[in-house]
């Protein structure tokens, strides 16, 4: 069992808060990467993880998708291809993996 850190990017996604976003960052006990996408998936569909919590408030309707996955040895095992180099590194200057 190891501890993943799963980045969340929570945007809005109506034309009145298209421009807005903020991140979250969740920690998840898993087994290994397969186990680690069944949690999130189930999560998400259940509605049991709820990233947008740990936010700003964004009004209206939101986008939560996950960006980035950290292993336990803060190795990245996943990064979302549209989420660029750019992004990615000003987001993590304010995160700690």
């Amino acid at each position: 069992m190891q501890t993943y850190n799963v980045f969340y990017l929570v945007s809005g996604d109506d034309e009145e808060n298209q421009n807005m976003s903020e991140t979250a960052t969740l920690s998840f006990n898993a087994e290994d990467l397969d186990a680690l996408y069944e949690i999130l998936q189930k999560g998400e569909e259940d509605g049991s993880i709820q990233p947008k919590l740990k936010t700003i408030a964004i009004e209206g309707d939101i986008r939560i998708e996950y960006v980035l996955i950290y292993d336990s040895k803060g190795n990245e095992v996943f990064h979302k291809t549209d989420f660029t180099d750019k992004q990615k590194s000003k987001w993590l200057d304010k995160k700690y993996v």
